[in-house]
């Protein structure tokens, strides 16, 4: 008896030293995995929740945003992944009013789409197809009538990731066709950027971000921006929390100020599932 249980402690022993195995992605499942493709950190118009002050000498402005991309259906062949998933967002532009608890509501643009998405070892890509319409809010300073403004768009980016001396690395490019457009604008426009990660620790992780925009309808080249630290010790596997200051120099992105130059510095707390 005395050698089965030693026998028995000694066969644990050697399974809880054995080190993990790696178990493989079932090769079709439904909203079990991450996404593969991260919408860039730095674009005006990437889907996540955030709550972002404009730091601009005499701005009142806060804005807000409700969104995700959510992966939705995986299929795996070897080192192939594929996924379908869903984008959604909702930015709407406040005013901060001193003089009576509120913040009446300058405009609001919203997004829906479907990304196609996929990645081979360091590669990855998506194609999204999306929506996005703006509507003008009763809270602007200089009341005006709204403009009709709704598209539909293709969008194909592709990035190459590596993480070398703790520093994890993206970047990517990629170009955007307008399908449908009310009102009628020039359809083509393009991207690139560059993300950096530190994982030097377990709790903060600093990161910086880039990206630069040729937009076909407004014929300007916009400059987007993001220095900031992952919260890696209030985030889960499921959510991340970041907190970072951005910089955004170009065309204003808003549907119902479409075209506005504007110049700004920003500071915000950001996350994604």
């Amino acid at each position: 008896m005395t050698s089965l249980v030693l026998s028995a402690i000694t066969s644990s022993m050697l399974l809880a030293s054995e080190p993990p195995v790696a178990r493989e992605p079932e090769r079709f499942n439904v909203l079990g995995e991450r996404t593969l493709f991260e919408p860039p950190l730095a674009h005006p118009r990437s889907p996540e929740f955030s709550l972002v002050v404009i730091l601009t000498p005499g701005s009142d402005r806060v804005t807000g945003v409700m969104g995700s991309r959510i992966p939705f259906l995986n299929f795996h062949s070897g080192a192939l992944h594929l996924q379908v998933g869903f984008d959604a967002g909702v930015w709407t532009d406040l005013r901060m009013v001193s003089n009576v608890f509120g913040f009446p509501l300058t405009a609001v643009d919203y997004l829906f789409g479907v990304p196609f998405m996929a990645s081979y070892g360091p590669f990855s890509a998506s194609l999204e197809l999306s929506h996005i319409s703006a509507h003008l809010g009763d809270g602007v300073l200089m009341p005006r009538d709204a403009i009709k403004y709704t598209r539909e768009f293709a969008r194909l980016l592709v990035a190459w990731a590596v993480t070398t001396h703790q520093v994890a690395l993206r970047v990517y490019a990629g170009g955007q066709v307008l399908l449908h457009t009310i009102p009628a604008v020039p359809i083509g426009g393009g991207e690139v950027g560059v993300e950096a990660r530190g994982e030097w620790w377990s709790a903060v992780q600093p990161y910086v971000a880039v990206t630069g925009m040729y937009q076909g309808d407004t014929g300007t080249f916009d400059v987007g921006s993001q220095l900031g630290v992952y919260l890696a010790s209030v985030s889960s596997r499921s959510f991340q929390f970041r907190v970072a200051l951005a910089g955004y120099w170009g065309s204003d992105r808003r549907g119902q100020f479409l075209g506005e130059s504007i110049s700004r510095i920003t500071a915000g707390i950001y996350g994604r599932y």
